[in-house]
């Protein structure tokens, strides 16, 4: 096998385009930009609108769609413009993904930089990739035929998929760097496989809600924490039959578990942190330091997202720290299973 650093070089430019897409998809939901563009051409729809004649008719095509006829009928062609540019971005730089991953990798495999082994994770990325895309616009589809609003259980699955790809591509990315340095030497292992796969869990499902929260909008209400309306479960939740449903799609209900989760997230983190503290090595010991702080920014980041009714810096903010606490947690399950 020939020297990996391009690999790994091709890896981390496709991470920084993911982490991107994740910040730009955040952009397009919280600027409602997400529905400006309102068909998909996947290989013809390269070139944005040109010139005046080329966006009058872009305009137009979006007044026929709910999101216009129903909030945005004010808006005029400079505003739409700018909401039509960050969908633009979105979709230009998912396309960008596809076609950087996909012709690095077939160079790469003809000239062997890689194991076999890798050739079929990277594939399988691929195809999680493409699903992606058909995922983007399945979810867009659901704000353009009688709501004009985004379907939210669309929009978590949207983002979980990127949360995999970025997640397995960064895993993938460890076992190439450490391939030398494979040495099993945690004496708890398996107790701490297990309450890292707890933590992750939870980080998971409380991105779901965080997905639903976002496409629910149900942050624009109850902007007071811990308390709303002096009590820390507030009336009025729990309202919809079957009592399930409410898990899913009552928006009041899902705000506090939204906030609810991110406090069992500090707890389980912070009791994770110091017992591996304790036993760890030198590197161990430092991304738990960088795990401990991240954790404690975003929980901060959190509340101000929440009393600020989603500004939209630091709801980004809170969205990319999301991503480097999931990445973090990765990174010190892999090297509490595989690096001395």
């Amino acid at each position: 096998m020939k020297n990996n650093n391009y690999v790994i070089c091709w890896i981390n430019i496709n991470l920084i385009a993911i982490l991107f897409m994740i910040l730009i998809g955040g952009i397009t939901r919280l600027t409602d930009a997400g529905l400006s563009m309102t068909s998909w051409k996947p290989l013809t729809g390269i070139l944005p609108p040109i010139n005046n004649d080329d966006w009058e008719i872009s305009f137009n095509e979006y007044k026929k769609y709910p999101e216009y006829q129903n909030y945005n009928f004010n808006i005029t062609i400079e505003e739409y413009k700018f909401i039509y540019f960050w969908e633009y971005i979105h979709r230009m730089l998912g396309r960008f993904i596809g076609v950087f991953f996909l012709f690095p990798l077939i160079y790469f495999y003809i000239n062997r930089n890689f194991e076999k082994v890798f050739f079929k994770k990277f594939l399988f990325l691929f195809i999680m990739i493409l699903l992606q895309g058909i995922m983007g616009w399945y979810m867009v589809q659901s704000g353009l035929i009688d709501k004009p609003d985004i379907s939210h259980l669309r929009l978590s699955v949207h983002l979980i998929m990127t949360f995999i790809i970025i997640g397995y591509l960064y895993w993938i990315k460890m076992s190439i760097e450490n391939k030398k340095k494979l040495c099993n030497t945690e004496k708890n292992l398996k107790f701490n496989n297990r309450f890292i796969n707890i933590i992750i869990f939870f980080l998971l499902l409380q991105i779901v809600y965080g997905a639903f929260t976002s496409g629910l909008k149900a942050g624009d209400f109850w902007n007071t924490y811990p308390l709303v309306n002096g009590k820390y479960f507030p009336d009025g939740m729990f309202n919809l039959i079957p009592f399930w449903n409410n898990f899913i799609n009552d928006d009041k209900t899902i705000q506090i578990i939204h906030r609810n989760l991110g406090v069992i997230l500090v707890f389980l983190i912070s009791i994770f942190c110091y017992k591996i503290s304790r036993e760890s090595n030198e590197t161990i010991y430092m991304n738990i330091v960088l795990l401990s702080v991240i954790v404690f920014i975003q929980f901060m980041l959190g509340i101000l997202t929440l009393i600020t009714n989603s500004s939209l810096i630091v709801a980004l903010t809170h969205q990319f720290l999301a991503v480097l606490l999931f990445l973090s947690l990765l990174k010190i399950k892999y090297y509490l299973n595989y690096v001395k």
